[in-house]
């Protein structure tokens, strides 16, 4: 008799329903705001990576003559330039100077310096961003983000590349070593 009276108790009873929703819906919340900070934080990345390759154009264009060790000054600020993001080992930057020469005036590399890889681009990119005897200033990096979430879950990197362009300001071909034109071989300085 006992049992017949606990049995309509059993099925009303609604004590538990709460705590067991909760726990089928947690790790679906917790991964998806897991997910919401990945993103935030690739995004920012990616924003702080297209600054930096802003800053160090326009920071070279303003010089009529550069060193190396000046654009290894440069690499180095990227830590403080990017910060709150770790740049050590995971920044590649090169720094060209593009000439324009002859009558129609065909892009061509003046000087190149890579510290650690070189981020590829192709000349025709700076095709019309001067005239004869003139020359831009191309900047490219390439940052690789790794994320502790990412990691957490066995997942990768992501390489973020930028490139950015500007227009000398003070003479219109930037001399570099003493030299305005090199004959476009890259040049690496810096750690590898």
């Amino acid at each position: 008799m006992r049992i017949r009276s606990l049995i309509p108790r059993l099925f009303t009873d609604a004590r538990g329903v709460a705590a067991t929703e909760f726990a089928l819906i947690a790790p679906a919340l917790i991964f998806l705001v897991m997910g919401v900070f990945e993103l935030s934080f690739r995004f920012r990345a990616a924003e702080e990576a297209t600054r930096y390759v802003h800053q160090v154009a326009d920071l070279v264009s303003r010089e009529a003559t550069l060193t190396t060790p000046a654009l290894e000054e440069v690499r180095d600020a990227a830590v403080f330039m990017m910060n709150p993001l770790e740049t050590t080992d995971n920044l590649d930057l090169d720094v060209s100077s593009v000439g324009f020469e002859g009558t129609d005036a065909a892009p061509t590399m003046l000087w190149r310096r890579v510290a650690g890889s070189a981020v590829e681009f192709n000349l025709s990119e700076a095709e019309g961003m001067g005239l004869v005897d003139e020359s831009v200033i191309r900047v490219g990096i390439r940052y690789t983000y790794r994320s502790v979430l990412t990691d957490l879950f066995g997942g990768g990197f992501m390489a973020i590349e930028r490139s950015a362009y500007a227009r000398p300001r003070v003479e219109r071909l930037v001399a570099l070593d003493g030299s305005t034109d090199d004959g476009g071989e890259i040049v690496y300085f810096g750690a590898s």
